[in-house]
C-alpha cells in the first residue's frame, strides 16, 4: 500500500527539512514511535532527537498520536504526517 503524500508549502517546514537528522527522524516515524525508539534507530542521543522532534512538531511535520508508560516515565508517541 502506498504511503500518503504530504505537500510541504510552509517556509518554516521547508527550512526544518534542511537538517539531515530531521529527515531521518521523519523516515523513522512512518510508524508511531517515541524519542527513545527513534534515537536508537537513527543512532543519536535521545535528547538530541527530542529537540529535533519538537521542531518537527512545531512546524506540523510530526504529530503526537498517543502515550506509552515505561515504568514511572510516560513516553509520547509521534508519527510523521
Amino acid at each position: 500500500m502506498a504511503q500518503p503524500v504530504h505537500v510541504v508549502e510552509d517556509i518554516e517546514a521547508l527550512q526544518a527539512l534542511g537538517h539531515p537528522l530531521r529527515v531521518r527522524i521523519l523516515e523513522a516515524l512512518r510508524e508511531p514511535g517515541s524519542a527513545a525508539t527513534v534515537a536508537r534507530e537513527v543512532g543519536e542521543p535521545r535528547q538530541k532527537v527530542n529537540y529535533h522532534l519538537k521542531e518537527l512538531e512545531r512546524v506540523g511535520l510530526v504529530a503526537p498520536v498517543g502515550e506509552r508508560r515505561s515504568g514511572n516515565f510516560i513516553e509520547t508517541l509521534y508519527e510523521a504526517v
